[in-house]
């Protein structure tokens, strides 16, 4: 990636940003999800590690601009700039990674950038649905969670694959639904982050959703408290007594077995793989193993 952003962005103000904004990523994990999708099909393209560069590039500049739609996470350097600049940093990393597509060698690199767009746009409708705040049920969540978030594992799997010259419907089954685990885990942990700006606005989440139904008497307390604006501390006393309400409104339950649904789906998905046992484990033990715990 830094060699990406050297040799391609001329300006040296955007070349220093982006830098400090790679230097501030702790993991690149839909590089390795890219990778891992090549590797699978016994090929060893010297290129994987040029795509992978781009994919986790196109994933930064989702992430920016997320955070600059959802105005949370003012703790990324992203935030702490003039909305702005950070903007058009977004869309150069956005343009930076299509073209270092374009500049592979490999004979796929048409269908790579096919499918880089399919899914970015799949991700943006997604994202449109979510800032709207409109969803009012489980099967719209599901399908916001599919688009937003799976979209983007489906990207870097499938690009991946297709460097390989392989083309498996499975990834991209797969990969919707480990976004939705995914984003099942990210909704429950945005529940105790107080850099989120989901519980202010009261975001149309599966765990709002659930609180909505109003099942028990702990439930109606938590939406009063996300009503209040007040702090969890001062609320609850202590995260454990609050984490101690989430389990007894019967959220965190909920959560957990959407969760275990779709990671069960997509393991079955993983066993018919047209690939060698090994490589199904391999999959299984980055996409799935750790995300059961």
């Amino acid at each position: 990636m830094f060699n990406l952003i050297t040799t391609q962005i001329k300006h040296d103000g955007l070349k220093s940003l982006f830098i400090s904004f790679l230097q501030n990523k702790k993991e690149l994990n839909f590089a390795k999800l890219t990778m891992i999708h090549h590797q699978i099909y016994d090929r060893k393209n010297p290129e994987i590690l040029k795509l992978a560069a781009a994919v986790e590039l196109l994933i930064l500049s989702f992430d920016i601009l997320d955070d600059l739609e959802d105005l949370d996470n003012m703790e990324e350097p992203w935030m702490k700039m003039d909305h702005s600049i950070a903007l058009n940093a977004a869309t150069t990393l956005y343009t930076l990674s299509q073209q270092s597509v374009l500049a592979l060698s490999s004979p796929y690199k048409h269908q790579i950038l096919a499918s880089l767009l399919k899914y970015s746009l799949q991700a943006m409708e997604g994202q449109h649905d979510d800032l709207e705040n409109r969803i009012s049920t489980e099967e719209e969540c599901l399908q916001v969670m599919k688009m937003k978030s799976g979209s983007l594992i489906a990207l870097a799997s499938v690009c991946g694959m297709q460097l390989a010259g392989e083309e498996e419907s499975l990834v991209e089954e797969y990969a919707y639904q480990i976004g939705i685990a995914a984003q099942t885990d990210n909704d429950f942990r945005d529940l105790f982050n107080p850099l989120k700006n989901d519980i202010k606005i009261q975001k149309q989440s599966l765990a709002f959703l659930y609180l909505q139904r109003k099942y028990n008497e702990d439930a109606i307390d938590l939406l009063d408290f996300y009503q209040s604006g007040k702090e969890i501390l001062d609320e609850f006393g202590s995260i454990e007594n609050y984490k101690q309400k989430l389990l007894d409104s019967g959220v965190m339950q909920y959560l957990n077995v959407v969760k275990q649904i779709a990671l069960n789906r997509a393991s079955r998905m993983i066993d018919n793989l047209n690939i060698k046992n090994e490589y199904k484990d391999f999959v299984k033990s980055n996409l799935i193993t750790n995300k059961t715990k």
